[in-house]
């Protein structure tokens, strides 16, 4: 084949592919005069988004939370505070065992007040000059909440409270103090619904139908804590008499035998008294060297029920059949994973026995109560931002929150600055037999009206 010739077919292969190229080949609209048609719009294929990680918690590794609690070890309510204060220290290096906050190491710094309110405000006082941002503080007694409960709202520290006062937590609007149990009037009022309704069995053979109570107690913001306008109110609306109130001595040998025979001479069946240990140890050691035990059901708060009226008793057989309100789970429940880990902790650390009380429970339940509140704070707004009025802020939404798994429940929305949910027990033998007569309930609502 010539030259010429190869030339000449190259030339019309290069032709028949750029005219393929140019659509050259589509039958549909050649000749037919019509336009290609519109080409369609190219459209974006949809782009995956990126899942959202959950990065989880922070590591604080390395940082530290400090938590600030003072109180009586060297005065009259030392037989108390000194257990609370061993449970801080057991509870508090458990959980750092075990994590602290996010890595964070929680830690305890102590003072001893003496049973002081000047000391205690001394102790606030240097605590909030030392750091410039305390987190939160534990305080074991009704005088010294009483005594900042203003103070602490304006410097924004979040505070439980052991003293269960009316005043400390709803004296002013939005205050920065919250109980670690129901407030002394909402405990008085329970104990008053249970004896109404079950005066049929309670009432002391010989005595006045009617309910009629004498509050035999000791002075001060503790002692007479349950005695507000809004729970004696209550008692009037339940057709309950309080015909009777005494004061006696803070005091192990306090004699109350005057106190006793007047509540008798007042027409008194039923004697109740916010008091601990040696408090309601004093009386009913009295009603029986009188031999009047039977002429009255005797009540206490919370504390009264309790190993340290135990120590105090002349017999212990002598507190046998004391009811009181009681906010939480007891040693003897064995079952409950609190009192387990209770259990474990009182072992572990060697306390003695007269440290397995309720003051113990009671703190450990609070450092749970801090921890947790600290831990959504820090979530919420990250450890930088963690204040006390963030932690405030966590506080006020806590809702039906199971303290320690099963020790207690705490619920302080809708205003509430302390637990609602009581039971009522009685003692029917040594301190492994507090029974529960009426279990978790919610308690009358007699926190101070504005």
């Amino acid at each position: 084949m010539s030259k010429k010739i190869l030339n000449i077919l190259f030339i019309l292969v290069i032709a028949s592919m750029l005219f393929a190229a140019c659509g050259g080949g589509n039958t549909e609209n050649a000749n037919t005069g019509d336009q290609p048609a519109a080409e369609e719009p190219a459209v974006d294929e949809p782009v995956a988004e990126e899942p959202v990680v959950d990065a989880g918690p922070p590591d604080l590794t390395g940082e530290t939370v400090t938590i600030y609690h003072f109180g009586d070890i060297s005065g009259p309510y030392a037989s108390v505070t000194g257990p609370l204060v061993n449970g801080a220290i057991d509870y508090v290096a458990y959980l750092n065992e075990n994590g602290g906050i996010f890595g964070a190491t929680i830690e305890l710094k102590f003072a001893d007040t003496g049973g002081s309110v000047d000391e205690a405000v001394a102790a606030y006082d240097r605590f909030n000059s030392e750091d410039d941002n305390v987190l939160m503080v534990i305080l074991y007694g009704s005088p010294e909440s009483e005594a900042l409960y203003e103070r602490v709202a304006e410097d924004k520290v979040p505070v439980l409270s052991a003293g269960l006062s009316s005043t400390a937590f709803y004296g002013i609007p939005d205050g920065y103090m919250f109980g670690l149990g129901p407030i002394y009037p909402d405990q008085f009022g329970f104990f008053l619904d249970y004896t109404v309704e079950n005066w049929g069995e309670m009432q002391p053979e010989g005595t006045a139908e009617e309910i009629n109570v004498a509050l035999l107690s000791w002075p001060g913001a503790f002692g007479q804590g349950a005695l507000t306008a809004e729970s004696r109110a209550y008692a009037e609306s339940l057709g309950v008499n309080i015909v009777w109130e005494e004061t006696y001595d803070l005091s192990p040998t306090a004699d109350t035998t005057s106190a006793i025979l007047n509540a008798e001479a007042a027409g008194a069946n039923v004697i109740y008294t916010n008091t601990l240990a040696f408090g309601p140890a004093a009386l009913l050691n009295d009603l029986n060297n009188l031999g009047m035990r039977e002429q009255f059901v005797v009540g206490g708060c919370n504390w009264a029920m309790d190993v340290g009226t135990f120590a105090f008793l002349a017999d212990p057989s002598f507190a046998y059949g004391l009811y009181a309100p009681f906010p939480f789970a007891w040693w003897s429940e064995t079952d409950n994973p609190s009192i387990q880990l209770a259990h474990d902790l009182f072992t572990k650390n060697e306390r003695t026995p007269g440290e397995q009380n309720v003051g113990r429970l009671l703190i450990m339940g609070g450092i749970d109560m801090g921890k947790y509140v600290m831990e959504q704070a820090i979530l919420e707004g990250g450890f930088e931002n963690l204040t006390g009025e963030a932690i405030y802020n966590q506080l006020i939404q806590l809702s039906d929150y199971e303290i320690m798994g099963g020790l207690a429940t705490a619920d302080f929305t809708n205003g509430r600055r302390a637990p609602g949910l009581i039971q009522i027990r009685q003692i029917q033998g040594g301190p492994d037999a507090f029974v529960i007569l009426q279990d978790f309930s919610l308690a009358p609502d007699l926190r101070p009206q504005p």
